[in-house]
């Protein structure tokens, strides 16, 4: 009777594994911190590195109910090479650190508080980063634009990856540096 439980358990369990339901990416991306989460994405990498090198991977792996709006590789890129060489080094040996004030309060300038989904992202939202800086969301549908993020004069961000989910928050791909 008890091989027959076990039986029956085992053929459920193997149907889990097989159809993909119990182990699904969206699942295992929802166990990883959004650090973590970044570091598997390969277009995040520089952001990734520059947290690293910052020594603030740590607290963002603990932080709870935030949301990093995180610039791609190409935004990275296209830092002028000052800006990026004290707080964003390119250096991918990890041997070369940031500049520990500048590059905190950079970081700190791309995370908020609060879990938030690309639907919350209503236009004329206004919040305040972990740096303490504003920041305006625009979100005009339908437009080539779509939905924007906005750091201040000329300094603006359009959304190109929305709603990657993570344990302890959110992460929206950003196409520029929130820096002025």
């Amino acid at each position: 009777m008890q091989t027959k439980k076990f039986m029956k358990c085992a053929v459920l369990a193997c149907g889990f594994v097989l159809s993909g339901t119990f182990f699904s990416p969206d699942a295992s991306a929802q166990q990883r911190n959004c650090i973590d989460t970044l570091a598997g994405m390969p277009e995040f990498s520089r952001m990734v590195g520059a947290v690293t090198r910052s020594h603030m991977a740590n607290d963002l792996r603990f932080a709870q109910n935030i949301t990093i709006f995180a610039p791609t590789n190409a935004a990275m890129d296209s830092v002028s090479p000052l800006v990026a060489d004290r707080i964003f080094p390119r250096d991918e040996s990890g041997v070369r650190e940031a500049d520990p004030v500048l590059a905190a309060a950079a970081i700190n300038s791309h995370i908020v508080p609060g879990r938030i989904p690309a639907a919350a992202l209503a236009e004329g939202l206004r919040l305040v980063t972990m740096a303490g800086t504003p920041i305006t969301i625009g979100n005009t549908p339908g437009a080539e634009r779509g939905v924007t993020v906005s750091a201040g004069p000329n300094v603006s961000a359009r959304v190109v990856q929305r709603d990657i989910p993570c344990a302890n928050g959110m992460v929206h791909g950003i196409d520029r540096v929130l820096v002025r």
